[in-house]
């Protein structure tokens, strides 16, 4: 118990220092200019293979004529390269989430570029083409000022988020609270963009994880399920889940 206790204060402690004077990826809808009743899903760390996560999602997403975004590692990009084109085919976004699966708020301006660089090479080398949209998302949620000078330098535009249930870090027996969390924050905000994880970190970490506990937190096989959950709830609820029709909407540096 004491052990525990130390581990728990000392990754409490190095998160504190780590986040100290940074900012979150968090926004409200207003100030990602999203319409009422406008809903936006968003799906960050894929793509992933395990138990065909990613490749069901699709299936839903499919099912219900939703586009969405999808921030891909370029690690994940280059094990999973046809899942990659899979999602450019059927008309979803890709975001740049970086190369590997480090925090952003850790790294030195050379280490960031070259991140986001090998990234961006990465995914096009899936791809086999240049990235149709250049769009960013901080792995980890935070960044600071010297991350934004140089994303924009790249020629990016981040993208941002309202409704997050911090599902990364759930395993399956807490799919409930994630769905009613997601369906609460929206309805708050009356829209807004849904961030999930159809992927944790790079695939040979989840390897590693999911080697040791199978059912554990790197286990995400559950979030298509709960994606068609919140979609069918918020259909019910008359939410315009397409809103990538609207002019500019990702065009806003948020």
């Amino acid at each position: 118990m004491r052990h525990n206790f130390r581990q728990t204060f000392l990754l409490l402690l190095t998160s504190i220092i780590l986040l100290g004077g940074c900012r979150s990826i968090d926004r409200t809808r207003r100030e990602m200019h999203i319409p009422r009743y406008v809903v936006i899903f968003s799906f960050d760390d894929g793509p992933n293979v395990h138990k065909d996560t990613t490749a069901r999602l699709l299936d839903i997403l499919g099912k219900y004529n939703i586009r969405a975004l999808f921030a891909l590692l370029g690690e994940n990009a280059e094990y999973s390269p046809e899942l990659v084109r899979r999602i450019r085919d059927e008309g979803h976004y890709i975001i740049n989430h970086g190369y590997g699966d480090g925090w952003v708020v850790s790294m030195s301006k050379s280490e960031f570029r070259e991140n986001l660089r090998r990234g961006e090479a990465a995914i096009t080398a899936a791809l086999g083409e240049e990235l149709r949209h250049r769009l960013y998302r901080p792995q980890g949620g935070y960044f600071k000022k010297k991350h934004r000078r140089i994303w924009k330098e790249e020629g990016y535009i981040m993208v941002t988020g309202t409704a997050r249930a911090y599902d990364a870090v759930i395993d399956e027996t807490g799919k409930n609270k994630v769905r009613h969390r997601i369906i609460r924050t929206i309805a708050e905000q009356r829209g807004g963009m849904i961030l999930l994880h159809d992927a944790r970190d790079s695939h040979l970490r989840m390897e590693r994880e999911l080697e040791k506990c199978p059912e554990g937190e790197f286990n995400r096989s559950w979030i298509p399920e709960v994606t068609e959950e919140i979609i069918i709830r918020l259909l019910e609820k008359g939410y315009r889940l397409n809103g990538f029709d609207i002019p500019g909407l990702l065009d806003i540096e948020s």
